[in-house]
Order: C-alpha cells, then structure tokens, then sequence
C-alpha cells in the first residue's frame, strides 16, 4: 500500500516531533521520516489534536497529488471537517490535475478555547504583511514568523531567517505587540526532484507554491492561537481580485481552515492589488514622517537591490512618489545608473516578460498618472522606454555563448540521473 502512517507526535518544552512511517512510492518523494516545530514557548497544554494538524496539513496535497493515504491516530474534529472543503478548493485551483487521495484519523476530538483576541498575524516583513500589519493595528495581533527551512544545506537561508527574527521582534518592540518566532523543517520535507519528474509539468506549479508554503504555515500558527485565545490566523494575501495568479495562499483556499470549534484564517487584504498596498503604506510613511523599513528580499539578510523583487517593489514606490530610502533599499548612487549596472550583468537571469505581464501595467499605470510628483523621473523615464525583452535576449545569447562548456556538462549530468534511475 501507498500510505503514510504518523506514529508517534513527541512532546517537549516547545518543540514537537512527528515521526511516521513511509511506504510504497510515497517513500521515494520524502527526504526525511521526522518533522518537527519549534515554538518559543511550552506547548504541553495544546492537545495533541491540535498539534497533530501541524504535520498533517504539512503533507496532505501530497497524498491528493499521488492518490495515496494518510493514517493518523487522533485529530481535532473542527478540522477534519474542513479537510474535504480544502480540497474541494484546492481542486478548484488546478482542474488540470484531479485530487484523490485519503486522510483517515482513528480518532476525532472536539475541542474549543476561550477567544481573547481577534487576531494572530502571520508576519514576514514584507510588504504584504506590513500592509496587513497596518490595517489591522487597533487588534493588536500577535506577530507569528515561521521558518521552514532550518534543514535546508543552504546557509543563506538560515541567515535571512535570523535576520527576520532580529527584525521583527525590534519592530514588534517598537510596536508594543507580542511576537513568536517558529523554527521547522517542513519546507525541506520534499524531494523537490521527484515532485517537479513526476507532478509539476501536469500540476502547472512546483510543490512549495502551488500547495505547501499556506497549509504549513497556517496549521503550524495554530497551536498558538489556541494558547493566546485568538479567533483567527490572519495571512496577507498575494493576488488581488480580478488578478489571474494563483498559489497555495489563495482567498478561496485559506478561508477554509477550521480548528478548535470557533478558530478559523482570514485571508487579508485580497480587496488590494500589490500597487495599492504600496500606495497604502507610502502614504502612511509620509503621514508619519519617520522611515518604514520593509524587507521584500525572501532569503536575504537586507534588501539586496540587484534582484527582480526588488526591482519590482523600488518601481512601485517610485510610482506612488515614495523615497526608496525610507523602506530600507541603500542604493548611493543613481537609480538609473545602478539599474543599468545591474542588467548589464544580471539581465538575462530576470524573468521580465512575466513581471511584464503581471507586476508592472498598474505600476506603469501609476508613474503616467503621478509622474507630475515623481522626483524620480529621469529613472521612470528609462523604464518607460528601455526594451526589456530585446535587451534580454541578447543578455541570454551572451550568457549561453560565454557558458556553453558548464551548460552543456550539467545538462548531460542531469540526463545521466534522470536515466539512471
């Protein structure tokens, strides 16, 4: 049989354990037998139903996608009654790819918990999140960072993880809210090999942000809205409506989850498109008149400046008449002149004609209607008219000239792996 089975969920202090057995071709997609979370607090009194959802949510979309079944010993009901609306949902996502699979729990437990708040907010940094933080500020929320990838060989990420624990807890100082930091390694669960060989081309998305990244960091927030009492997890969203994307983190999806009789998720701020919560938050900075450093780089320590989200969000503030100095971009010299530096050497790496698609007609939209306010304006004028996709052509045929000897050698690599197995 093709089946997971959680043997055991081991509780101490603030860290828990889910230990499980694989079997049949589920074995092949997994890179360990044990997940865990680390909160920053004790978490004896959170019944183990409730922990449970943690690790199932985690790995679920993976039984849907291989048709497979999960067995778990005992769960909170409230939420084995969303379970079939999740994937009803998630299924209405990608109709491309039918959803099968089971999730049998031996036992259900009906539990409830005093509601004292009404919120606990998911919080990155970014500007998604700020803009969240900001419309829901008279609530107080609690600001919950989770970070999955405390396995991952990748230093990096580790760093950047540290650098939002720093950031974060001053901000939420600064703020006079509650803060709770998560440690896990349910990012790095996956063998992102065999999900892209077998699933992704058909899915039309890779596991991470097609189906993981919300159902992990939702269920994993959970065990600490039950202990702060708060009735629902907030997660900002990343589309707005009308706007064709799609990811894991979706309005139809997140608003499905249910725990502990009253808990539930709000799926934030979708009224908003990415432009308008940019004009949002300069205009509450400006209102201020004190910096508002955001951190849009995901496995950055700081604001890189050289990369496409940053790129994206520096022209969205320069549309909306903001100073990027106030949000945490150090760039000294020009932006015309440091953009023309960066892709002269990294353009062939940027994904433009996507971000031309989705990202860039409301900021373009923006600069032609504030262009009277932009102080900006010699860099808005070069963006308005350099040839991104023709200059990125030829940044490509340079790139592939000058590398063909690595290119082809990973390729052949890759095509002795692929066929060794």
């Amino acid at each position: 049989m093709d089946d997971i089975i959680l043997e055991e969920t081991r509780v101490k202090s603030g860290r828990v354990e889910f230990n499980y057995e694989l079997r049949g071709k589920l074995s092949h997609y997994f890179t360990t037998k044990c997940m865990y979370v680390e909160y920053g607090q004790e978490i004896g009194n959170v019944p183990k139903s409730i922990l449970n959802i943690s690790f199932v949510a985690s790995v679920l979309p993976l039984m849907w996608l291989t048709d497979t079944v999960l067995w778990v010993d005992e769960i909170d009901r409230t939420f084995y009654d969303c379970v079939i609306r999740l994937k009803n949902a998630y299924q209405e996502l990608y109709p491309q790819y039918p959803l099968k699979g089971r999730f049998v729990a031996a036992k259900t437990v009906y539990n409830s918990y005093e509601i004292k708040r009404e919120c606990l907010l998911l919080f990155s940094g970014g500007i998604d999140a700020h803009v969240s933080y900001l419309r829901n500020r008279e609530y107080k929320p609690v600001l919950c960072n989770i970070q999955g990838w405390y396995d991952d060989p990748d230093k990096t990420k580790i760093a950047a993880a540290n650098a939002d624990y720093k950031d974060i807890k001053a901000f939420a100082r600064k703020e006079d809210v509650k803060f709770e930091y998560v440690k896990s390694n349910f990012a790095t669960l996956v063998n992102n090999y065999e999900f892209k060989k077998n699933i992704q081309t058909k899915l039309g998305d890779s596991w991470w942000h097609g189906f993981q990244h919300s159902m992990s960091f939702i269920s994993i927030a959970m065990p600490l809205a039950y202990i702060y009492g708060a009735k629902n997890i907030y997660i900002a969203s990343s589309f707005a409506i009308g706007n064709p994307g799609k990811c894991a983190s979706y309005a139809t999806t997140d608003i499905e989850f249910k725990f502990a009789t009253d808990g539930g998720c709000i799926h934030d701020a979708f009224d908003m498109s990415r432009q308008k919560k940019v004009q949002y938050l300069v205009e509450y900075q400006k209102k201020s008149g004190k910096p508002y450093p955001v951190r849009v780089c995901s496995f950055n320590d700081k604001n890189c400046c050289e990369c496409e989200k940053c790129f994206r969000t520096i022209l969205e503030i320069v549309a909306e008449g903001g100073d990027i100095h106030n949000f945490g971009f150090e760039i000294e010299s020009s932006l015309k002149e440091h953009w023309e530096n960066v892709f002269e050497r990294k353009l062939y790496g940027f994904g433009v004609e996507g971000e031309k698609k989705k990202h860039w007609p409301d900021t373009i939209k923006r600069m032609k209607e504030n262009y009277a306010k932009i102080e900006e304006k010699e860099f808005v004028d070069w963006f308005l008219n350099y040839d991104f996709i023709g200059e990125r052509k030829k940044a490509l045929r340079k790139y592939y000239r000058d590398n063909f000897g690595s290119i082809l050698k990973r390729k052949i690599v890759e095509y002795r792996e692929k066929n060794s197995e």
